[in-house]
């Protein structure tokens, strides 16, 4: 089983703007929609958990966050005023099952997508001019180009390709949009250590193509 979840937060809430101010306090918080996971395994790969936080068009105060779950989450641990308003009659949270709309993904089905992601390459090679501590280290790539050739290298491991524009069939029909970092502080337990928390995004819009069922599901 897939789930979606949508949550309008109001950032008047404070408990909202620190978790949209510390991305480590978010995940905890999305994390208490779930019950405890077995012993030994990771809760956001034992419960499926993916998660995106948007702007609301029109509606400054608001934010909209999705998560995508095998389980149905439950949210009343939601401090009051968290929540905005139910702007469309499907509840806040509002939360659906997806798995009529996977059974209808094939190859050669054409889709709209979005995706919050974190492109990034791993410098292994000596390049004069560059200091030496970042041999082995993963970069951020700037470029757009860089960006949306590095969603084709995943595509073709992950059972979809990128379309191209009708204008310039040798240009995919995507966009990169660099949005602001994210950033949080991971608190120490037990033997881990307090660490600063920093991610690079990039939000990339577009139109695909399923290429192998299989390797698509798998990924999404």
């Amino acid at each position: 089983m897939s789930y979606l979840t949508r949550i309008i937060a109001d950032t008047r809430s404070r408990p909202v703007r620190r978790d949209l101010g510390d991305c480590h306090a978010l995940h905890r918080t999305l994390l208490g929609g779930f019950p405890q996971a077995p012993e030994g395994a990771q809760a956001r790969e034992h419960f499926g958990l993916l998660y995106r936080a948007e702007p609301l068009a029109g509606a400054p105060s608001l934010v909209r966050v999705l998560l995508q779950s095998k389980i149905t989450p439950s949210w009343e641990h939601l401090p009051a005023g968290y929540l905005g308003p139910d702007l469309d009659g499907r509840g806040n949270p509002a939360t659906r099952q997806l798995d009529g709309e996977y059974d209808q993904l094939a190859a050669g089905v054409r889709l709209f997508f979005r995706l919050r992601a974190n492109p990034t390459k791993k410098l292994s090679d000596r390049t004069p001019g560059r200091e030496n501590t970042l041999l082995g280290k993963r970069v951020a790539l700037l470029r757009e180009e860089e960006q949306l050739a590095w969603l084709a290298r995943k595509g073709e491991r992950h059972g979809f390709r990128m379309l191209e524009t009708a204008a310039a069939p040798e240009l995919p029909d995507a966009r990169a949009a660099v949005q602001e970092g994210v950033r949080g502080r991971r608190s120490g337990r037990g033997d881990v250590e307090a660490m600063p928390l920093r991610f690079g995004a990039v939000l990339f819009e577009g139109r695909l193509e399923v290429t192998d069922r299989e390797l698509f599901l798998t990924a999404l």
